[in-house]
Parts: C-alpha cells; structure tokens; sequence
C-alpha cells in the first residue's frame, strides 16, 4: 500500500512539473525543475531524465547539472535524517546493528562506501541498495552529500549535454516521461500478481 502511495505522489509531482515545462517561463522551469530534484532520488520514484534532457534544451548543461545535483543533496539531507528516525521508532535498528553479519558488512562498506555512492550516482547502477547501506551504517553524513554530488553532477551534466545538442522534440520526452511512470507501475502490478498466485498455491498444497 505504502508503494502505491509514493508512487501516486511520483505520478502527481511528475505531472505537475510537466504543466510548468509546458506552459511556465524558462525561469520557473529552472525553479520547478530545482524543487522536483529535492524531492527526487528517494522513497518517492521520480523521472529525472526527460526533464534534465528537456532543460538541457534551453539552458547551460553545467547550471541544469548543478541544480539537479544540488536538489538531490537537498532530498539526501533529508532522507538520511528521516529514515534514521524512522529506524530508531523500530526494533529494526537494535536488530541490524547487533547482528555479526551487519558488523562485518559495515566495516567493508564504510572501507569502499565514498566510492560505492559516487560510482552508482553517476553510473547506471542500481544507487538505492548503497544508499540506503549508508543510511542503515550511519556513515558520515558530509561525505554522504558530496559523493552524491560528484556522482550525480556529471551524471546530469552529460544527460543534458543530449538536450543542448540534439534538441530532441518535446513530443519524444513526454513519451520517455509517460514510459518512465508507466514501467514502476507494471513492475508493481506484476509483483502484486505473482505474491498473490504465490499465496494461492501455498493455500492449495496445504
């Protein structure tokens, strides 16, 4: 359920930063795009690329680069003191950090974690699992920011550089956006179906 939720959410702030990239300034599009890209990157799953792409197409690669690695700073700050908290509200936390497992997991990642975090948020790497590794070790919170920004820096700047070079049609990034919103949900739906046929079978072999 809670899934659905965030993904609602995604859905409604996706389609409302697109309302202001069709009808808004070029300026008011910088702004949107910065408050999208706060919340970006997080529990709640957000479309970067179609918008970096589309602002890449009006403005300078490096300023659309840095307000998209500056707002997704801005949402790590954020999610790092909010999932902490929400740790420490469970027994999760106490359970985690008294398992053996954990402990050696911890000391290998916090050898590696700067690298990990920069490499999977400028790589197509999945960047949750690290991300939230980080979070779950309390690993420092400064070198947690700055390695999302050298990662998603350049990640942003190249992405845009697509814009500012190509000028793809508006037409092909609303259908990248609408792709991009629609795959979550099919791997949700999917997920959904195959749990439920799980359930079934177990209830039939019992």
């Amino acid at each position: 359920m809670r899934k659905w939720i965030l993904t609602a959410i995604g859905i409604i702030l996706s389609l409302a930063l697109g309302y202001v990239f069709l009808k808004g300034s070029r300026y008011s599009q910088l702004i949107g795009f910065f408050g999208y890209m706060s919340v970006a990157c997080t529990l709640i799953p957000l479309p970067t690329p179609p918008y970096v792409i589309a602002l890449g197409k009006v403005f300078d690669p490096s300023i659309v680069a840095f307000a998209g690695a500056i707002g997704n700073c801005i949402a790590a700050f954020v999610e790092y003191h909010l999932l902490l908290w929400l740790f420490s509200k469970t027994e999760l936390q106490q359970r985690v950090e008294t398992n053996r497992i954990f402990e050696r997991f911890s000391y290998y990642f916090h050898r590696a974690a700067f690298v990990c975090l920069v490499v999977t948020g400028f790589t197509p790497i999945p960047f949750e699992p690290f991300r939230f590794a980080a979070i779950l070790v309390r690993y420092n919170l400064s070198l947690y920011l700055l390695a999302v920004l050298l990662g998603r820096f350049p990640r942003y700047y190249l992405i845009a550089v697509i814009g500012d070079q190509f000028q793809i049609p508006t037409r092909y990034l609303i259908t990248l956006l609408i792709i991009s919103l629609v795959i979550p949900i099919i791997g949700m739906l999917i997920k959904r179906r195959t749990s439920a046929d799980s359930e079934e079978s177990t209830t039939n072999n019992r």
